[in-house]
């Protein structure tokens, strides 16, 4: 199997890739477990290759050791399935990246491949990116950068145990490049996938912009000059690691919504599912009566967006002489769009807020969009 492009973003909640244009996402969840307890952990074997992304159980060869791991919904409930979202993990050295790339393409082997023994994948072009807050430990962003990409690249061999779909699959990428996140998402609002100039990109041309990136586990901002370009210097990147997003409902859980949720992914999940609906209710599975959580959960992420919007103004305070635009992006923007919005008509009025605090379409899916028409742009030029 031939893949042209594969671009990811290594979430951490949810991985995201396009591989040749096509998308699919998996929550990021990896749970190694012993040999012994593989071979007995799914009780009967699955035929249909799209089931395959709920059940993934995979083993590679690390370090020299054979290593199993469950990855995505298979490991979501285990006991350290979440484990990682209380700590920041250093992406060119955690397992986790690298687990979760051997798993995407694992499932689409299965799910486009002619038949088990199409078994090897040259991928052409491998790209994903870095968060602000690894690359700024460094002097050299290109240092960090190098040796996240150096990971993907060349041989990599990964065997699917899941009963019914077994298989070994060789995975060979011939180049692999690395961006700076949040700064890449810029591309997505100049270009479109055919590379050209987006309409919506005119009202960036007379204005700095900050894009906002709100993800699970940090806040990364990039404050770019007119026209979408390029930051100026290292000191137009900032992150925020010490307002995680994932602690911060996982304390609301713990104090207030332990009864209803055994864990952070399940209240995540339902807050997804229910934020845009009039009243977020949580049925009960036994009796079938509803309970109404909206306040709590109202209630604490207007806490979080205010301490969020105070952190950003403190960062990048806007010039007595200049207007900022702020593009918010990521996978908790859409969670945090309401309140967001309802705090900047409070302090600056709505005129201000619809002018400058842009939440675009796709905003959580712009990080990997920029990557795509980054790709498509250099693949282009090497296959003309």
């Amino acid at each position: 199997m031939d893949i042209k492009r594969q671009n990811v973003d290594f979430g951490n909640s949810i991985f995201q890739t396009l591989v040749d244009g096509y998308y699919f996402e998996i929550p990021t969840n990896v749970v190694e477990i012993t040999k012994d307890k593989a071979a007995g952990h799914f009780p009967s074997a699955l035929h249909e290759p799209e089931l395959l992304l709920q059940s993934l159980l995979i083993s590679t060869t690390i370090d020299g050791v054979e290593k199993y791991y469950l990855v995505g919904d298979a490991a979501e409930k285990q006991v350290l399935g979440n484990i990682h979202i209380n700590k920041l993990h250093d992406k060119t050295e955690s397992e986790i990246p690298y687990v979760m790339f051997l798993a995407s393409i694992a499932y689409y082997s299965v799910l486009k491949g002619k038949d088990k023994e199409d078994n090897r994948v040259n991928i052409n072009y491998f790209s994903t990116m870095l968060p602000i807050w690894l690359l700024k430990k460094t002097n050299k962003f290109s240092e960090v950068q190098n040796k996240m990409a150096c990971r993907f690249e060349g041989e990599h061999k990964v065997t699917i145990l899941t009963p019914g779909l077994e298989k070994v699959v060789t995975i060979h990428v011939e180049t692999s490049k690395c961006r700076i996140e949040s700064e890449v998402a810029r591309w997505a609002i100049k270009k479109d996938f055919d590379l050209q100039d987006r309409e919506e990109a005119n009202s960036f041309k007379n204005f700095e912009t900050l894009i906002v990136d709100l993800g699970g586990g940090t806040v990364d901002l990039a404050l770019l000059p007119a026209e979408l370009q390029v930051p100026k210097s290292r000191d137009s990147l900032n992150c925020f690691t010490d307002i995680s997003y994932l602690k911060h409902i996982e304390k609301l859980r713990s104090e207030k919504l332990l009864e209803y949720f055994d864990d952070v992914r399940s209240l995540e999940e339902f807050i997804i599912n229910n934020i845009e609906k009039p009243k977020m209710e949580q049925r009960d599975g036994n009796s079938g009566k509803k309970v109404d959580l909206t306040e709590q959960i109202h209630e604490s992420l207007r806490e979080y967006t205010q301490i969020l919007i105070t952190k950003i103004e403190n960062t990048f305070p806007s010039p007595k002489d200049k207007i900022y635009k702020y593009v918010y992006i990521g996978g908790v923007a859409p969670i945090l769009k309401r309140f967001i919005q309802e705090l900047i008509d409070n302090m600056y009025g709505e005129e201000i807020r619809e002018e400058n605090h842009i939440f675009l379409p796709d905003t959580r899916k712009l990080n990997l969009y920029g990557l795509e028409i980054l790709s498509r742009h250099e693949t282009n030029a090497v296959y003309a």
